[in-house]
């Protein structure tokens, strides 16, 4: 009973230390302002950039737009922090064995292109059986940000954004502000 004692004790005062830390970085605002302190709450309220510059992550919106390499196509990508892995939509593919090893071929917007498969993984449905999809590696492009990502390779014809973003492209890179989108323009990139 001691053992469990200390722990809860060890536990609310690690709560309590973390929860002064993020009140103490928390803009006041005043409660009531006037219509003549109305600018100077205005001036208080943290900006985007300005958060985003404390923190040294780019803050991007629910939807962006990314670039993906090869192809240098720039789609409306959903940012999706409950995906484990990104997921682009191809318009065909077809699974080869050369040498031993699989090779995916896609076709996306009338773009042929070959990528090694890495591995491929179950998606789990929910109400329904698990998926087999094949991950390979692309170069995404979001805002500054030019990463070589794994991808599982799907048919998203039925959703509305072709790409998900999920945490292995998100992780440690960027905040995510579902209340706003289309934060950023994806820089260019020249494909050898």
């Amino acid at each position: 009973m001691k053992h469990s004692f200390f722990q809860t004790i060890t536990v609310l005062a690690a709560g309590f230390i973390l929860v002064s830390q993020v009140a103490a970085k928390e803009p006041q605002v005043p409660k009531v302002a006037t219509q003549e302190q109305n600018t100077t709450v205005q001036d208080q309220n943290t900006t985007h950039e300005q958060l985003s510059q404390e923190i040294s992550k780019p803050i991007i919106g629910a939807v962006e737009p990314v670039r993906v390499i090869p192809g240098n196509f720039i789609f409306d990508a959903r940012i999706d922090t409950g995906a484990t892995t990104t997921s682009l939509g191809v318009d065909k593919m077809e699974i080869l064995t050369e040498d031993g090893k699989e090779w995916a071929e896609i076709t996306i917007n009338g773009i042929k292109s070959k990528h090694e498969v890495v591995k491929s993984t179950l998606i789990k449905q929910h109400g329904d059986e698990s998926l087999k999809r094949y991950v390979i590696r692309l170069r995404l492009i979001l805002g500054d940000v030019s990463e070589i990502v794994e991808v599982t390779l799907a048919d998203r014809s039925n959703f509305e954004y072709k790409l998900l973003i999920g945490r292995n492209f998100l992780y440690e890179r960027f905040v995510v502000d579902v209340s706003v989108d289309h934060t950023t323009t994806p820089k260019l990139y020249e494909e050898n």
